[in-house]
C-alpha cells in the first residue's frame, strides 16, 4: 500500500511526502495530491520499478500543485525523471533526508500566455459594418420572406434526407412440377442429369423353418416266420447237429433258416428228429410252403437230409412314411419364398425416408445354412426344414434423388425465376422395373418458384410516393397476390423517400 507522511525541514515548514509504487500513474497521483494541505509535496519514487508518469504528466503535476498553493518536489533516481524535473524547475532529490536537509529552489510561476488581447467593447462596436449594409431588414415584410426562405429550406432537406422506408414484397409464387425418368445402376458413382442414379445396396441374413408331411411309404421287415423240420440221418452214425445251424431253401434267391435249438440224430439211414426253425431275416420272405426247405448248409450237409413237412409262417412288414426327395425339394422352395416376403418387408423397413426400395434386384447371396429333419435315410412322418439366408438388395437415396431432381428442375427453370428455398416434393409415378441391367421408374418433381425481384424498378416505382400509391403501383407493375408491406419512419411522414438510398426492399 502506498505510504503518505509528513516531514518538517530546516526551516520548520511542514512537507506531505508521498510514497509511489509501479502501480500508479498521472491520474493516482494527482488524486493523492489533491489530500495534500501542507505548503510542499514531496513525490518519493520507488527505489525498484518505474512509475507510469511521462514527462508531460509532470509538468501537469507541477500546475496541479501550484492550483493546490504547495510546491512541489520529488525524490527519485531516474535519470528521465530528474531531467524533466530539471526543465521544469522542480527540486529533486536523491534521498528524502536530503530533500529534509536542503533548500529547495524557488520554482518559476507558471505563465499563462493570451493568444490576442481583448479589445474595448467601444473598439469592438466602431469595427461593425455599416448600418446601410443591412437596410433592406428593417422592412418587416422583407424579415418574413427570409424566414419562410428559411424554413423552406428546413424543409427541404428533411424532405429529403429525413424520412426513411422499408418496402416488403411477398412476390407471387409458381409452381414448377416436372416428370423424371430415374434409372438407377449398379457400379454408377455419380448423379447425372440425364436421370442416371448411382444404385446402393443392403445386405442382410434372414432365417426360417417350416414343417410338411411326408409323402412316401417305406416297406420294412417286422417279425421273422417260424416253423419245423425234420432232419434225417443219412448215414450210420449218430450226427449232432448245433443250434443256429443254417438251412435254406432251393428257391433263387434262396430264404435262409436258423435252428433253435441243438439236436442229436440217431444212428441209422433214415433216423429223423424234429427241430424248430426261425427265419434268418424277418419279414414276408420268411413265408414258405411246406417241403420248400431242402437244403442243409456247410459240412452236414451230405450228411443230413431235411424237409419242412408244414408251410413256415408268421413273417411279417410294416409300412413305414417317409420324406422323398420331391418333399424336400417342395419345402425347401415354400421356404425360400416365405424368406423372400420377410426380406422385402424387413428392408423396406430399414431404408430412410424418400430412399427408393428396388424389389427387382432381391437376391439370395447364399445359403449359410440348411438342415433337414428327419436327414436324409430316415424315416418320419413328417419334414421339417431350417434355413438360414443372405440377401441382398438395391435401393436408390434420397440424396441422390433430391440432387437429380434439383439438376433437372433447375435446367428447366423459367426465365426471370428462382426456386423458393425448401424440400423439391417427389412423387413416385410408375414402380420400379428392371430393364437391361438398370431399374427404371418415373418420379414427379415439383418446387415453388418465383420472380427475381428488381429492387430498383420497386424503388422508382415507389420514390415520392405515399403509402396507397405505392401499394396500388406494385400491385399492378409486379402483379402482386398479396399487397406489399410499407413502413415509413418516422411513422407520421406522409411520403416514400425521394432518395433512393433511404429506401430499403426486402422480399
Amino acid at each position: 500500500m502506498p505510504v503518505r507522511s509528513f516531514v518538517y525541514n530546516q526551516s520548520g515548514m511542514k512537507t506531505q511526502v508521498i510514497h509511489l509504487d509501479i502501480h500508479d500513474d498521472f491520474i493516482s497521483i494527482r488524486d493523492r495530491m489533491a489530500w495534500a494541505k501542507t505548503p510542499r509535496i514531496l513525490l518519493v519514487w520507488p527505489r525498484r520499478g518505474k512509475v507510469s508518469v511521462r514527462p508531460l504528466d509532470i509538468t501537469l503535476l507541477r500546475r496541479h500543485a501550484g492550483s493546490l498553493g504547495a510546491e512541489l518536489g520529488i525524490v527519485t533516481r531516474a535519470g528521465d525523471v530528474r531531467a524533466a524535473a530539471r526543465e521544469q524547475g522542480i527540486p529533486f532529490f536523491s534521498t528524502t533526508a536530503e530533500a529534509q536537509k536542503q533548500q529547495w529552489r524557488e520554482q518559476k510561476p507558471v505563465q499563462i500566455s493570451r493568444r490576442y488581447e481583448r479589445k474595448e467593447l467601444r473598439v469592438l462596436r466602431q469595427q461593425l459594418p455599416p448600418l446601410e449594409l443591412f437596410a433592406f431588414m428593417a422592412s418587416p415584410v422583407r424579415r418574413i420572406a427570409v424566414f419562410t426562405a428559411g424554413v423552406l429550406a428546413v424543409l427541404v432537406v428533411m424532405l429529403v434526407f429525413l424520412p426513411s422506408a422499408n418496402i416488403q414484397i411477398t412476390p407471387p409464387e409458381k409452381l414448377q412440377s416436372l416428370t423424371i425418368e430415374v434409372n438407377a445402376m449398379a457400379g454408377e458413382q455419380a448423379v447425372q442429369i440425364s436421370g442416371l442414379v448411382p444404385q446402393h445396396n443392403l445386405v442382410m441374413e434372414f432365417q426360417g423353418s417350416d414343417t410338411a408331411l411326408s409323402s412316401g411309404r417305406e416297406i420294412l421287415p417286422d417279425q421273422a416266420s417260424v416253423g419245423e423240420v425234420v432232419l434225417m440221418n443219412l448215414t450210420e452214425k449218430a450226427i449232432s447237429f448245433p443250434s443256429g445251424a443254417a438251412l435254406q431253401t432251393a428257391s433263387h434267391p434262396p430264404v435262409f433258416f436258423l435252428t433253435d435249438e441243438s439236436v442229436s440224430i440217431p444212428a441209422g439211414k433214415g433216423k429223423t428228429i424234429r427241430v424248430f426253425i426261425h427265419a434268418r431275416e424277418p419279414g414276408l420272405s420268411g413265408n414258405v410252403i411246406q417241403g420248400a426247405i431242402t437244403i442243409v448248409e456247410g459240412p452236414l450237409g451230405s450228411s443230413l437230409a431235411v424237409t419242412n413237412p408244414s408251410p413256415v409262417s408268421g413273417g411279417t412288414e410294416i409300412s413305414n412314411l417317409t420324406p422323398t426327395e420331391q418333399d424336400r425339394a417342395s419345402l425347401k422352395k415354400r421356404l425360400l419364398a416365405d424368406l423372400d416376403r420377410q426380406a422385402r418387408l424387413r428392408f423396406a423397413s430399414q431404408i430412410a425416408d424418400g430412399d427408393v426400395l428396388l424389389p427387382a434386384t432381391l437376391a439370395q447371396l447364399r445359403i449359410l445354412e440348411e438342415t433337414y429333419s428327419p436327414p436324409a435315410g430316415q424315416t418320419g412322418e413328417k419334414l421339417s426344414l431350417s434355413l438360414r439366408v443372405e440377401y441382398s438388395i438395391g435401393y436408390a437415396s434420397a440424396a441422390d434423388l433430391d440432387l437429380l431432381a434439383g439438376k433437372v428442375l433447375d435446367a428447366s427453370l423459367p426465365a426471370g425465376f428462382v426456386a423458393a428455398p425448401g424440400i423439391i416434393d417427389l412423387k413416385m409415378v410408375s414402380s420400379p422395373s428392371e430393364d437391361a441391367g438398370a431399374t427404371s421408374w418415373q418420379m414427379l418433381a415439383e418446387r415453388t418458384v418465383y420472380p427475381v425481384l428488381d429492387v430498383g424498378a420497386v424503388i422508382t416505382v415507389t420514390q415520392g410516393k405515399t403509402v396507397v400509391q405505392a401499394v396500388s403501383l406494385l400491385t399492378t407493375t409486379h402483379g402482386l397476390a398479396k399487397s406489399a408491406q410499407i413502413k415509413i419512419q418516422p411513422a407520421w411522414w406522409p411520403w416514400l423517400p425521394f432518395l433512393p438510398m433511404r429506401i430499403t426492399v426486402s422480399g
